[in-house]
């Protein structure tokens, strides 16, 4: 019987959009009636349940000690030695004892494994276990390489069965860290969190509803987005910006919002189950962050008929077409984003429409 491990290495939260992919593939393999182990970072009570449905339909579930930044000196030491000599680091001997045929790693960037988790990658080596990586995000702008990326990160992912990227951008600006190509690399997509992938009436009223999707956390563009709409021109407008996400950043981003005069007209809604319910509310996505991969809640807005304002990072572009299925900012500034946001406003009579266009285009991309 085929056996296949399947590692998270996403530390910063229980969940998050660049979980669903491996969940859904971790789920078909049990389905086919695969041997499945699921490693993850333990979070106790707050275990996402989608990694405890994968427990109950028979995978093996393995929980790593979670990296905090507040342990004794001696604990720092001994997972610095650890990293950096892959004898002596027992985090993956559970994973290497059930002998997998071969290992799926995800990562929420696309350095992860080379930056803290490289004895993984010499433990796979060594014992010539196939191995596929799953990226999701990358810097965008000025990276030079530091030296435990590159060169050392070309053979890991040249000897990789095949790297999976979620955007053609983040496949090009990976291909020019390493200075090489990559012919086992693919494009795949995330599964959208959708009730069903149909368009979706447009909401009507006075007040223009506007949403921001995903974690609050840095590199979001919130605080961006935020200190463009405290502008003069924004105050007698009739608008409501509705926050969907959870992450270490909501209390700071609420007293942003209240420091700006802007409180009353910015709601912070939490996760929802579902994206169906977010796009029937609202009527365009906002996407001010400086780096993606390819956002899933721009994949669902689109699919839903929503048009959305982006920044010109990750495959934003590979779905929005500027000023024809919505409206791109050249940069990730309050400046590039403010024009950008102008430019729709004044075309929010047609809101609609754009969406209702770009609704094939979202199904084509979600393939």
């Amino acid at each position: 019987m085929q056996s296949i491990a399947y590692i998270s290495l996403m530390g910063g939260l229980p969940w998050g959009g660049s979980e669903a992919y491996w969940n859904t593939q971790a789920m078909a393999s049990l389905a086919q009636g695969k041997q499945v182990l699921v490693s993850v970072y333990d979070w106790g009570n707050e275990t996402h349940p989608k990694i405890k449905d994968l427990q109950q339909n028979g995978a093996q579930l393995h929980l790593r000690e979670r990296f905090t930044h507040d342990v004794p000196l001696r604990k720092k030491i001994q997972r610095f030695i650890k990293n950096r000599v892959a004898s002596l680091d027992d985090t993956w001997q559970a994973v290497l004892q059930f002998a997998p045929d071969e290992v799926i790693i995800n990562q929420g960037s696309n350095i992860d494994l080379l930056l803290h988790h490289y004895g993984l990658y010499q433990r796979l080596y060594v014992q010539k276990i196939p191995y596929t990586l799953i990226c999701h995000s990358h810097c965008q702008y000025s990276f030079i390489p530091e030296a435990n990326i590159y060169p050392r990160g070309r053979q890991v992912f040249q000897r990789a069965k095949a790297v999976l990227f979620v955007s053609h951008r983040q496949w090009q600006l990976t291909e020019r860290m390493l200075c090489t190509r990559l012919d086992n690399a693919r494009i795949f997509q995330n599964p959208p969190n959708l009730q069903e992938k149909v368009y979706l009436p447009y909401p009507t009223g006075q007040t223009t509803q506007m949403a921001m999707v995903g974690a609050l956390v840095s590199g979001k563009g919130h605080d961006t987005l935020f200190e463009v709409l405290a502008q003069s021109q924004w105050k007698n407008r009739q608008w409501q910006l509705n926050i969907y996400g959870k992450g270490y950043g909501l209390a700071y981003l609420k007293d942003l919002a209240q420091w700006l005069g802007i409180e009353q007209k910015v709601r912070f809604c939490g996760h929802v189950s579902s994206a169906t319910e977010i796009w029937m509310k609202n009527q365009i996505l906002l996407i001010p962050s400086d780096g993606e991969g390819l956002p899933i809640s721009l994949v669902e807005a689109a699919i839903s008929g929503r048009t959305a304002v982006v920044t010109d990072v990750g495959g934003n572009t590979e779905v929005i077409v500027d000023n024809q299925t919505g409206f791109v900012a050249c940069a990730p500034t309050p400046h590039s984003f403010s024009e950008a946001l102008e430019r729709a406003w004044r075309r929010r009579e047609e809101w609609g429409g754009i969406g209702r266009s770009l609704h094939k285009k979202g199904l084509s991309t979600d393939g």
